[in-house]
């Protein structure tokens, strides 16, 4: 993997990432605020990840950073300047999204869907290069779909759609990639191939920033977390100063007894009782 990411022409362009004070509202009459004044810092060369409870506006942030949504308040800058202020096609050479939803509407072949991922750089005029194909086919090897690469998506499990969605993430090419529960569906070989892909690609010097939902796989591969609960930003850093007991309990309602495991990683149990108020 690692020998194949070097023979990679990657984008290696140099990431600032900066929120400022960045609120989001839904609703006009009694507006429900989703994010909270969430501000933090980021740049290349680093693998974030984004953790907390369900609802607590984690892929919201993520929508906000990939230029998905208008902030309500605040902004989020890409180098100093404002996201929203970058036209869409330029935007799609910089930052690439992996949505949660892995559903695709027509019946493309894994290859056409991962092919996609080019489209920011094709012309309207012309088709898709020689080396747009090489680098398709590259990003199918690291994500593990090449052998299905001329099967219909329609007829993939979950897993496997999962994994052509991460392949073209990757296919676009950008200094930020942005993944929203990249590894819900997958088994835990997949899960950890993909895992490591992410955290090569960090070391290229990407910027990823990823929802998460395995606090495990969060604490052993992120360089850094963050912890939102009810739209704020609560705690972030090294995974295992935000991954402490008191935390748990505060954003997820549940006592847990925090160590490292005898291969010297974060793990955790839990009394499966809520907290009591």
């Amino acid at each position: 993997m690692e020998n194949q990411l070097k023979t990679m022409s990657l984008n290696r362009t140099l990431v600032k990432l900066k929120a400022e004070n960045l609120s989001y509202e839904v609703g006009k009459d009694k507006p429900l605020a989703i994010l909270r004044d969430v501000s933090f810092s980021a740049q290349s060369g680093s693998f974030v990840g984004v953790v907390g409870p369900n609802g607590a506006g984690k892929t919201t942030l993520l929508r906000q950073i990939g230029g998905l949504i208008r902030p309500s308040g605040g902004q989020i800058l890409y180098n100093g300047q404002p996201v929203q202020q970058f036209k869409p096609r330029t935007y799609a050479r910089l930052c690439s999204y992996m949505h949660q939803d892995t559903v695709v509407p027509s019946d493309f072949s894994v290859r056409d869907v991962v092919m996609m991922g080019r489209h920011p750089y094709a012309s309207a005029m012309a088709a898709y290069s020689a080396a747009d194909y090489t680098y398709t086919s590259q990003c199918m090897e690291l994500a593990g779909c090449m052998p299905d690469a001329d099967k219909r998506v329609t007829t993939l499990s979950g897993g496997e759609r999962q994994r052509v969605m991460f392949a073209r993430a990757l296919a676009q090419d950008t200094p930020l990639i942005l993944l929203d529960e990249p590894t819900s569906s997958l088994d835990i070989r997949h899960a950890s191939e993909v895992f490591l892909v992410i955290r090569r690609l960090a070391a290229a010097g990407k910027l990823v920033i990823a929802v998460l939902h395995d606090l495990r796989a969060a604490a052993k591969y992120c360089d850094q977390l963050f912890l939102m609960v009810h739209g704020q930003l609560v705690a972030w850093g090294d995974p295992q100063d935000v991954l402490h007991e008191g935390h748990i309990r505060y954003a997820f309602e549940i006592e847990a007894k925090t160590f490292l495991n005898p291969l010297g990683n974060w793990d955790y149990d839990v009394d499966n009782l809520p907290r009591q108020s």
